[in-house]
């Protein structure tokens, strides 16, 4: 991982979880706390105002501590003897700000009345810092089981999502063997080269989807069934479909789940041609950057917004390609369109490092 994206996991707090932690210290430990203080005979405006100073100083002290140990997970660099400097810092900081605390308390003349003034002080310290060490401890642990309960969550519907595709599958299926052996017979009839060479080429391609429903496996093959694919259409078009390919060594090696970039293209083709004026062009573009792999599709012509409520058996393919990208990589993938001048963009940035 970069620097970059190491700071920006640290800085990630979950906001509900927080502001759960906060609702609780003021609608239980406020009350309590106040009637502490009232029966210990202070008075009640600057038992409040210390109550409050009291929960900020808690509640910030807190949301260091989870930046902190985010920061240890997300940093590899930091190990051994560094790790415990940070920590020593971190109690360091904690300590010295609950005495700055105590020793600004509205209170503090009233602690130092009592015959055990020092016992009472170090007491109310240790205190607080138990109680911020424990509000760290819920927050992760709470932290840990709501990610467990997306993850469980995302199990079931990529689950779902298999048993649709199955029951998609049996819908239209026809035996592969069967398909394939007919479309090699008749490839092999013919005395045409162009006829024979669509006829297998389209039956690599189906080979292909038949082979890619689930898990990932290398780019490669994607890039094969895709020129392919592209074989055949061009037979159909001729030289009305330009194709232009730009992918790097690195990319062609990467394993991602496929089918990926196969529906944009197909989709690239489908509406390209109902709106480009000319000769559709299309690029194909992937390069790998970091731990990233980015993969374009563009094609001259114009966006047309999808109907809503689609039509049956329309705009499946991109729909499945996104809802397979947010559950294959919890969110971190992303899938971006653009509407240029005389073209259509769109560009998939997937993290590499849970490909297999």
């Amino acid at each position: 991982m970069t620097w970059p994206h190491e700071a920006r996991q640290a800085l990630k707090i979950d906001q509900e979880i927080f502001l759960r932690m906060v609702l609780f210290m003021v609608t239980i430990l406020w009350p309590l706390m106040l009637i502490l203080r009232l029966v210990a005979g202070a008075s009640f405006a600057p038992a409040l105002l210390n109550i409050l100073l009291l929960t900020l100083i808690i509640g910030g002290l807190t949301l260091v501590g989870i930046f902190f140990i985010n920061w240890l997970v997300f940093n590899p660099a930091v190990r051994g003897v560094r790790r415990w400097v940070v920590l020593a810092l971190y109690v360091g900081l904690v300590v010295s700000t609950l005495l700055g605390q105590v020793y600004m308390s509205p209170t503090k003349n009233y602690l130092l009345q009592q015959s055990n003034a020092p016992v009472l002080l170090a007491a109310l310290i240790v205190s607080r810092m138990i109680g911020t060490g424990l509000a760290i401890y819920v927050y992760f642990y709470l932290l840990q089981r709501k990610q467990a309960a997306a993850a469980q969550a995302r199990v079931f519907a990529l689950e779902q999502m298999g048993r649709e595709a199955e029951i998609e599958r049996l819908r239209a299926q026809i035996n592969p063997h069967f398909l394939f052996n007919t479309l090699t017979s008749v490839a092999g009839t013919t005395t045409e080269p162009k006829v024979e060479q669509m006829i297998l080429k389209l039956a690599d391609v189906l080979r292909y989807n038949l082979a890619h429903m689930e898990g990932p496996a290398p780019f490669h093959e994607e890039l094969k069934a895709m020129e392919n694919y592209l074989h055949i259409e061009q037979v159909r078009f001729g030289s009305n479909l330009v194709i232009d390919w730009d992918v790097s060594p690195a990319a062609r090696t990467a394993w991602v789940p496929q089918p990926l970039l196969l529906p944009l293209l197909e989709n690239a083709i489908k509406y390209g041609f109902e709106t480009a004026t000319g000769p559709l062009k299309i690029k194909i573009k992937a390069t790998v950057c970091g731990d990233e792999l980015r993969a374009m599709v563009e094609n001259t012509g114009r966006w047309i917004e999808p109907l809503a409520p689609a039509p049956r058996g329309t705009q499946i393919g991109l729909t499945n390609l996104k809802r397979r990208l947010a559950l294959y990589y919890q969110g971190r993938a992303t899938f971006q369109q653009e509407s240029l001048p005389e073209a259509v963009r769109i560009t998939l940035t997937l993290p590499l490092d849970a490909a297999r």
